[in-house]
């Protein structure tokens, strides 16, 4: 483009060079008002005028609304959904006793995965059959004492301290059976874990004879593989371009050919490194299976708002602090407007304000007029 504004300084020297006179010759009268009239008139500020030898290099382009939609191409993965992945850990401190399954194998909920040792889990299940006789007896208490009230014999604030104690049993027997249900069923210290979901062992960490602690990192990692979606990384500048329910089409390495999408939810959290966020696709089912951490591409559908003008990128210019263009008012004379603009798409910027559609704008040649200005892209 400086190249070009070199170009036009030259074009514009040798079109005033030739309407001046040589020193010491005299010229007609009719020569010199044929001069006066090449040299170009003083203009506003904000208008540029350029010789007929110059207009070649300036490209003029009506502006008017999108015509079609553009793709974002963006890096995805493969990803279970939300829900989809169940952590089992220890309820309790104590050891592994036997493991039943290997990773990558299916399981159905309910099933068996690790046995472990507890010595506390002995105490919680005694904790509920002595809940259950003490209420057992609070409540015979209680009901001997209403019997004595109805005969005439019994006292009020008695049956009142046999109602209490029944309710703080009957509270106490409700933890302990809240207890046992981290527990499982069974007697005694053994504890045997099982499947919360059906699905495929990702990851298996527990190890016969191994000492797990309550509250720590998972024993084993259960997800679904019929609950998947497609998560491509958007960068922050173009998620103003991206909308929920948006169609895309993704591409895996491993797949011939492409899957069909659409866009469930945009992240609202984007992260301090790469400065992205993930931007979720279901997909189609396919005959081949998907996989968690296949990588791949999608091209997510975008476009401007409906009725937008839009403009390549490279006929907007900064000026300053400003966003300009230059629109054409003669064949020769162009005038530079401020406007607003969009995020740029597929080598075109949307114009939010600042022009009217049928607008003729320069789109090549821009910095010809406005050498002091710098691109926009």
């Amino acid at each position: 483009m400086r190249l070009h504004s070199s170009l036009l300084s030259c074009v514009i020297a040798a079109t005033l060079s030739t309407a001046v006179a040589l020193p010491g010759c005299s010229a007609p009268a009719t020569a010199t008002t044929q001069t006066e009239r090449e040299l170009p008139p003083d203009l506003p500020d904000g208008m540029v005028r350029v010789p007929e030898a110059s207009r070649q290099f300036v490209v003029v382009e009506a502006a008017g609304p999108v015509t079609e939609d553009g793709a974002l191409r963006v890096p995805a993965r493969v990803e279970f959904k939300d829900g989809a992945v169940s952590q089992v850990g220890a309820p309790l401190d104590g050891r592994v006793v036997r493991v039943h399954v290997s990773t990558g194998d299916t399981v159905r909920a309910g099933s068996p995965l690790v046995t472990l040792d507890c010595p506390e889990a002995a105490s919680v299940r005694a904790a509920v059959d002595t809940a259950n006789a003490s209420l057992l007896e609070a409540r015979a208490s209680l009901d001997r004492e209403r019997r004595m009230l109805e005969e005439g014999i019994g006292i009020e604030r008695e049956k009142l301290a046999a109602q209490t104690k029944v309710a703080e049993l009957e509270a106490e027997l409700a933890r302990a059976e809240a207890s046992t249900s981290f527990v499982g069923p069974g007697s005694g210290t053994a504890v045997l874990l099982r499947a919360p979901i059906a699905g495929t062992i990702i990851t298996r960490k527990a190890t016969e004879g191994m000492a797990v602690q309550r509250a720590t990192e998972p024993l084993v990692e259960i997800g679904d593989p019929s609950t998947l979606w497609v998560v491509a990384d958007v960068f922050e500048r173009d998620l103003p371009l991206v909308r929920q329910g948006a169609t895309a089409r993704v591409e895996l390495p491993s797949l011939q050919q492409t899957l069909a999408g659409n866009v469930v939810s945009v992240g609202a959290v984007v992260s301090s490194g790469l400065r992205t966020a993930p931007v979720r696709i279901a997909v189609s089912r396919h005959a081949t299976p998907l996989r968690p951490g296949m990588y791949g591409r999608a091209d997510i559908a975008v476009g401007h708002d409906a009725g937008s003008l839009t403009l390549p990128t490279e006929a907007v210019l900064i000026k300053g602090k400003e966003t300009v263009v230059y629109v054409e008012k003669s064949p020769t004379t162009f005038e530079r407007r401020a406007v607003v603009v969009g995020q740029p798409l597929n080598g075109r910027v949307q114009v939010v304000s600042g022009l009217a559609p049928g607008d003729r704008v320069v789109v090549r040649g821009a910095l010809l007029l406005d050498g002091t200005a710098d691109q926009l892209l």
